[in-house]
């Protein structure tokens, strides 16, 4: 054997199979679970008038309690209850928490109105929102790599919208703010990540699940008076709004621990490459759930349609990867 050449029966050789072989799991199964929830979003949200407004408070109440009993099982109350006390953490927090929610609100008011397999792929349009965000504003210079995937991301677009089978207008621009406002979120974290890691100094996997579980946690705070206030409504929350909630919160929870699961086993670079491609997961389940007949969550599609997504789609999740990449160019 080649001197340096890794022997396929060294322990260390599947070790990193392994590693890669699982981080490719868990990143397929954030994908996954994603737009499954985006589905569930759609069948949920659609029922009543009043039943996306639920949903969207009753299951951060859920991922909040969640999110709470994860923290105080897994991390120190030094931890929690002194050293993340912050200004420079809390600060991201409230803007990344905030804007998270008014992106998502868009999400599910989009989501009452459009299929999810033509809401999923558009996601993307955040590499542009923030691209121009860290250029115009921050003043940081783009590689060449993610100005082209900008581009790429912006005629996805334009091909998802083609033939009348993208968004409505007013649901495009709707969308679009979300994106923006995820971008803006997106940073914040980051901010929140950087901060808690010089507070806590554990390893960038676990603050970054400290920070997932913290803001989830306070999100569910924010949002819990919401949660009552819709006791005072007519008609009042029913066993059904929870179950629909709760339902939501599992596979959302799922995408997002299988996303941090993949961060770390592959790194962040990867794994964000590997969400990305929920766009495409998104189309093929619409084309399925539409295939079986289930009108009321995906519309009927034509072969030329479905094929013209799934291009746009894989353009989108292309444009992150290069968007992604060209962040690491020195």
């Amino acid at each position: 054997m080649a001197a340096g050449q890794i022997s396929p029966s060294d322990p260390s050789s599947w070790n990193v199979l392994n590693t890669l072989f699982f981080g490719i799991v868990a990143g397929l199964t954030a994908a996954f679970f994603s737009s499954l929830s985006y589905l569930i979003s759609r069948h949920h949200g659609t029922r009543e008038k009043h039943a996306s407004r639920r949903l969207l408070i009753f299951a951060h109440v859920i991922m909040g309690f969640t999110c709470g009993i994860f923290a105080l099982s897994s991390y120190s109350s030094e931890i929690l209850f002194s050293k993340i006390w912050r200004w420079n953490i809390w600060l991201p927090c409230f803007v990344s928490t905030g804007t998270y929610f008014f992106g998502t609100s868009a999400v599910f008011r989009v989501l009452r109105r459009s299929d999810a397999s033509r809401l999923s792929p558009l996601l993307g349009l955040k590499i542009i929102a923030l691209g121009l965000i860290v250029s115009l504003v921050f003043g940081q210079t783009l590689s060449v790599e993610q100005w082209f995937a900008i581009t790429l991301c912006a005629v996805a677009a334009i091909l998802l919208q083609q033939g009348g089978s993208g968004l409505p207008v007013q649901s495009l621009l709707l969308l679009s703010s979300g994106c923006v406002c995820f971008a803006i979120a997106d940073l914040g974290i980051v901010e929140m990540i950087d901060a808690m890691q010089n507070a806590v100094f554990l390893s960038r996997f676990s603050v970054g699940c400290l920070a997932l579980l913290v803001t989830y946690v306070f999100i569910g705070l924010i949002v819990s008076p919401l949660a009552i206030v819709e006791y005072a409504r007519i008609p009042r929350p029913t066993n059904r709004d929870w179950f629909a909630a709760g339902e939501y919160s599992l596979a959302w929870l799922l995408a997002m621990f299988g996303l941090y699961a993949c961060i770390g086993f592959v790194g962040v670079i990867l794994s964000t490459i590997l969400q990305s491609t929920r766009g495409i997961v998104s189309v093929v389940l619409g084309a399925i759930v539409s295939g079986q007949g289930w009108h009321h969550l995906e519309s009927r599609i034509e072969r030329n349609v479905f094929f013209r997504q799934l291009l746009a789609a894989f353009c989108m999740t292309t444009a992150i990867a290069l968007y992604v990449v060209g962040s690491q160019a020195p």
